[in-house]
C-alpha cells in the first residue's frame, strides 16, 4: 500500500447539509485515519443559488446551472496531480437535462445529472464511483448517464448486494468492477445511557422512540404520528424525537409547511405533547447520541427502491432495534433478525410492532445481539479500510 496519496473528492462536502456531504467528509477521515499522508483535494458540488464556505481542500464549485464549471473541475483536479477520483453519485446533485419521469404513479420533474461526464470524461487519473442510489428498470436518459458513469470508473462501489445486483441486471455493468462497501457508521459512543439523557434534557424513565434526517414527505413521519395514539394508549410514557431540519429544497419552494402541517397532525390526534421535533441538522456525534437514548428507531420511507439510509445506517452502528418499511436496503440491512419490517402505508402496523417491542423486552434484547456483530463490520475505520484497498488495486 502507498504512503502517499493524492485522492480527488467529487460531491458535495460541508457544511452544506445533506447526506453526501457528510459521507464525503466522514469518508475522506476514515481514509486519512487508515493512511494519515492522505492529501484530499475536493470539487463539491452546489445549485444555482447555494454558496457556503469551504475548508482549503476544495479548489472548485460545480454549479448545477453551469456546464462550464464541470469542466473546469476536471482542469482544476488535473493541475493538482491527483492519484485518483472518488465521485459521490446521487440523482439530483449535478446540473444537466431534465426528463419527466413517473415515480409511484405521479409524473415527476426529475434530473438526469449528464453534467457530471464533462467532469470526468477529462480526468487524467483513474475515477471511483459510488452510488448513493441506484434506480432499477431505469428510463432511457438516466440509464444511457449511469453506463456512461460506469463505463468511465475503474470501480463502482454500492452499499447492498441487491443494488450491486441492478447495476449488473439493468445497467450492463460488469460484475468483476462493482464491489459492496458498507455505509459508514460511526463509532458507538462509549457515553452511559442516563450520562446522554442527562445532558439532553430528557427523561430517564420515557421510552423514546427516534426518527432523524432531513424531513420530506418520504421520510413517514405523519405515519408514525398517526400510529402514536394507538401506542400512547398501551404505553403512554413513550414519546417520539424527529430529529432534523426541513429538507433545504422543500424549505426553498415551501417554506416550513411541511413540518406546520405534521404539527398540525399531533394537535389533531391529541399526541402534541409526546411528540418532540427538534428542528436542527445535528453534528454526527450529536445525532448519535439522540440515537443512542432511544429504545427504537423507526425508518417508515415511502421510497420501496432507496437503496441506501444514513440514519439507517447510523441505528444498527448504534445497536438500536429498528423499524423499517420494506424500501431495498432496509431489505437487506435488516434480514436475519436484525430488524423488523413492516408494510407501506400502514401505520396500525407500526403501532402493533411498537406495543409488541415494548411489551416483550426480551425479543428487543435478541435483536440488538443479532445486530452488534453485523454493526462493527459497518464502522468507518472498516469501511475506510475497504475504500483503501480498493483504491491501491488502481493506483500506480
Amino acid at each position: 500500500m502507498t504512503n502517499n496519496l493524492r485522492l480527488g473528492l467529487i460531491g458535495s462536502y460541508v457544511p452544506k447539509k445533506c447526506g453526501i456531504a457528510t459521507f464525503g467528509r466522514d469518508l475522506i477521515n476514515s481514509i486519512k485515519d487508515n493512511l494519515p499522508n492522505t492529501e484530499i483535494i475536493i470539487a463539491a458540488a452546489e445549485t444555482g443559488n447555494e454558496s457556503y464556505q469551504y475548508d482549503k481542500s476544495v479548489v472548485t464549485i460545480m454549479k448545477t446551472t453551469s456546464r462550464r464549471s464541470y469542466c473546469r473541475a476536471a482542469e482544476k483536479l488535473n493541475e493538482a496531480g491527483i492519484d485518483l477520483a472518488l465521485l459521490q453519485h446521487e440523482f439530483g446533485l449535478f446540473g444537466g437535462k431534465r426528463i419527466k419521469v413517473k415515480i409511484g404513479g405521479v409524473i415527476k420533474d426529475y434530473p438526469t445529472g449528464d453534467y457530471i461526464l464533462e467532469t470526468i470524461s477529462n480526468l487524467k487519473c483513474p475515477l471511483i464511483t459510488t452510488f448513493h442510489t441506484v434506480v432499477p428498470h431505469p428510463d432511457s436518459e438516466r440509464r444511457k448517464v449511469i453506463k456512461q458513469i460506469i463505463n468511465k470508473s475503474v470501480a463502482v462501489v454500492t452499499m447492498t448486494q441487491n443494488s450491486k445486483n441492478i447495476l449488473i441486471a439493468d445497467y450492463d455493468a460488469d460484475k468483476s468492477k462493482v464491489f459492496v462497501i458498507h455505509h459508514g457508521v460511526p463509532l458507538k459512543t462509549k457515553k452511559f445511557r442516563l450520562e446522554i439523557i442527562k445532558k439532553l434534557n430528557l427523561n430517564k424513565h420515557t421510552f423514546y422512540l427516534t426518527m432523524n434526517g432531513l424531513l420530506s414527505e418520504n421520510k413517514g413521519v405523519d405515519l408514525v404520528i398517526k400510529a402514536m395514539p394507538a401506542i400512547l394508549n398501551k404505553h403512554p410514557n413513550c414519546h417520539l424525537l424527529v430529529i432534523g431540519q426541513t429538507h433545504p429544497q422543500i424549505l426553498a419552494a415551501h417554506g416550513e409547511k411541511y413540518r406546520n402541517n405534521l404539527i398540525e397532525l399531533a394537535k389533531k390526534l391529541k399526541v402534541e405533547k409526546s411528540i418532540t421535533f427538534i428542528n436542527e441538522f445535528l453534528e454526527t456525534k450529536d445525532l448519535m447520541e439522540y440515537i443512542s437514548i432511544s429504545k427504537l428507531h423507526l425508518t417508515p420511507y415511502r421510497d420501496p427502491d432507496q437503496s441506501a439510509s444514513g440514519t439507517l445506517a447510523y441505528a444498527i452502528g448504534s445497536d438500536i432495534v429498528i423499524i423499517s418499511t420494506p424500501y431495498r436496503y432496509a431489505q437487506e440491512l435488516l434480514a436475519k433478525k436484525r430488524g423488523f419490517l413492516v408494510p407501506f402505508e400502514d401505520y396500525a402496523a407500526i403501532a402493533k410492532i411498537v406495543n409488541q417491542l415494548i411489551d416483550k423486552p426480551m425479543i428487543r434484547l435478541l435483536t440488538k445481539a443479532n445486530i452488534r456483530k453485523f454493526g462493527r463490520t459497518m464502522a468507518w475505520p472498516a469501511v475506510g479500510k475497504d475504500y483503501l484497498k480498493l483504491i491501491n488495486e488502481f493506483i500506480s
